[in-house]
């Protein structure tokens, strides 16, 4: 063999170590996202074309899960998927006449079109979509996100947080959440980790006022034996269960410690939630409780859910949790909880794997 032929060898195989040390460094990262969840997560629940499909909601979509996927798909660092999703979003949702906030609610209508069913938006979506694009430019560096992102929060901001008493509060909508009597809130819209990054981006907003008074709703919208937050409330005189909905720690209030956690994992507003989800190893754990009568919904928590409380369970108890220790998307988990447990993951990573 020649020399030349020997050397050439010999630096194909330390390339060839190398690359097998960076693929190891990346399998056995207690913190890297799978793979596996994000592709089943666009097989079942986003379409070709960047519609994310509530599958347990009669295959709705909604500003929210627009947010969602775009978080995750900046998360996994997938551009494409991440641009075919915001354009589907900016196309269909971003269609209200006099502002940029997202229509949130979209309709099949069973032969491959559709078109929104309510023009009113969600601010929990909005903040959802300007917080992916604004970590899409800090990645990607094209200004079109910013500037979309900076259009939303223009427009929330302007249209969405209003004063309640001594303090600024984020509306749930644009239209109908102003009463009489109060000023009807859902404590799981104060998206805390989104909220503290966009205050970093437009210190002028109302962003940093809205993560402080956010977290004092949290804790005068807990509620029952166990001082669980409510989903929705209604701020008045005092901050009460709301009359229009009932008086569940459920669906909406699950989010609340994910973004508490997130925002910050060692926040004492964990304590109570870590405390009840502790009281319920596995499939055990309810999904919802009644905050009038401290009684249990019929059904268990989903294992979105389940995660969620591994993680604030976690935080309270001043420990660490791997993206790892999370178990992988279940095949059959319907949308709500998929997306709760690649959030879940996300917020996981972010918040332990640099400690």
């Amino acid at each position: 063999m020649s020399c030349g032929r020997k050397v050439a060898l010999a630096a194909l195989a330390v390339l060839g170590v190398v690359a097998m040390g960076f693929f190891l460094r990346g399998f056995l990262d207690p913190y890297r996202l799978p793979w596996s969840d994000w592709w089943l997560y666009q097989k079942n629940f986003i379409s070709p074309d960047g519609r994310v499909i509530d599958t347990g909601n009669g295959d709705i979509t909604h500003s929210e899960g627009q947010g969602y996927a775009l978080i995750i798909a900046h998360a996994y660092e997938d551009r494409k998927a991440f641009d075919r999703i915001w354009e589907w979003t900016r196309k269909n949702l971003q269609t209200r006449p006099d502002d940029k906030l997202l229509s949130w609610l979209w309709k099949t209508d069973g032969k491959g079109g559709g078109a929104v069913a309510d023009i009113n938006n969600a601010s929990d979506g909005d903040l959802l979509v300007a917080w992916a694009l604004a970590r899409a430019y800090r990645s990607w560096g094209d200004y079109r996100y910013q500037q979309a992102s900076l259009q939303i929060l223009s427009d929330l901001a302007r249209l969405d947080v209003v004063k309640s008493g001594d303090r600024n509060v984020l509306l749930p909508g644009t239209v109908g959440f102003v009463k009489e009597n109060g000023i009807t809130l859902n404590p799981s819209y104060y998206v805390f980790p989104a909220l503290a990054e966009v205050a970093r981006n437009v210190p002028t907003g109302p962003w940093k006022e809205l993560e402080v008074s956010g977290g004092t709703l949290v804790e005068q919208a807990s509620f029952g034996a166990w001082k669980l937050v409510a989903d929705w409330v209604l701020d008045g005189e005092i901050v009460t269960l709301s009359p229009d909905f009932p008086p569940l720690f459920g669906y909406n209030a699950v989010r609340v410690p994910l973004h508490i956690a997130w925002h910050n994992p060692r926040s004492k507003l964990l304590q109570p939630i870590a405390k009840f989800w502790k009281k319920f190893p596995g499939s055990k754990m309810p999904a919802t409780v009644n905050l009038e009568t401290d009684e249990f919904g019929p059904d268990p928590a989903l294992p979105g859910v389940r995660a969620v409380a591994a993680f604030t369970i976690a935080c309270a108890e001043n420990q660490r949790l791997t993206v790892r220790a999370l178990p992988d998307l279940n095949r059959e988990e319907p949308y709500f909880s998929a997306s709760l447990n690649l959030l879940t993951k996300i917020a996981v990573r972010e918040s332990f794997s640099s400690n």
